[in-house]
């Protein structure tokens, strides 16, 4: 008897471009590769079928991943190729406006800055701030200069305040999501594995299926728990009409 316990392991390899080389789909948190049929019954005047058909069939997989993974994502779902360097975010860097800093501030990130995520009120309320596009004439307004720069009204020299904002470091990768013609579809390779020894013997199971198609990704969060991604995909026959293969100890 073959027992198999625990989550196993998952890779996608890319095959419709050369040159890319396999993903593992890493901190695993669950795993399922469905094969069904549609079933088309011939009846006559009796109650029950006289004979029982398979019609169209599918495989499809569903995977949760716990790890986020720039590559897997590039080359399995999105097909792209990901770029050194990544786009970061400031959340909430906290100043108190000067005199010397009202008219100029400089944020931390300011030589790489990209993008204003707003400003707020260190106070009760936390107020936002009013984004202007020239000069703030009024309390509670601000705008943005080149290179990271924020500017103030004089009337609110003193204030404690929150700066969020997107720039860049020479950390992680980037994927640039291009939106290419209906049609455009990566294809991969998957392995899956499962092994344990179990009762005084050792016990594997290997499926590979040829093509695969991933349809469905989420990116999520919780408010008191890890981001378990979902990462869907279908399998389809390749160029032989053969799906895949299915390997085990007994």
């Amino acid at each position: 008897m073959q027992l198999i316990f625990g989550i196993g392991a998952l890779w996608g390899t890319r095959n419709d471009v050369t040159g890319v080389g396999p993903d593992q789909f890493a901190v695993l948190q669950d795993n399922s590769i469905d094969f069904s049929f549609e079933i088309k019954e011939l009846y006559s005047q009796l109650g029950y079928p006289i004979d029982i058909a398979r019609a169209k069939g599918k495989v499809t997989g569903k995977a949760k991943v716990a790890r986020v993974f720039a590559n897997l994502y590039a080359d399995i779902f999105f097909g792209e190729t990901p770029v050194a360097g990544e786009d970061n975010v400031s959340e909430n860097e906290n100043y108190t406006l000067t005199t010397a800093t009202a008219g100029s501030l400089a944020v931390t990130f300011a030589t790489s800055f990209v993008a204003d995520l707003g400003v707020y009120y260190n106070a009760p309320g936390n107020h936002r701030f009013e984004y202007v596009t020239g000069a703030p004439t009024v309390a509670g307004t601000y705008t943005t200069g080149p290179v990271g720069s924020y500017s103030f009204f004089t009337g609110d020299i003193g204030a404690s305040i929150s700066v969020s904002y997107v720039y860049t470091d020479l950390s992680g990768k980037t994927i640039t999501i291009n939106n290419h013609f209906m049609g455009y579809t990566p294809t991969f390779v998957g392995t899956f594995y499962q092994q344990r020894a179990t009762q005084g013997g050792s016990g594997q199971l290997t499926l590979r299926l040829n093509e695969c198609v991933s349809n469905h990704l989420t990116i999520p969060s919780r408010i008191d728990d890890y981001a378990i991604q979902d990462f869907d995909f279908q399998a389809f026959s390749n160029f032989a009409n053969q799906i895949g293969t299915i390997s085990t100890s007994e």
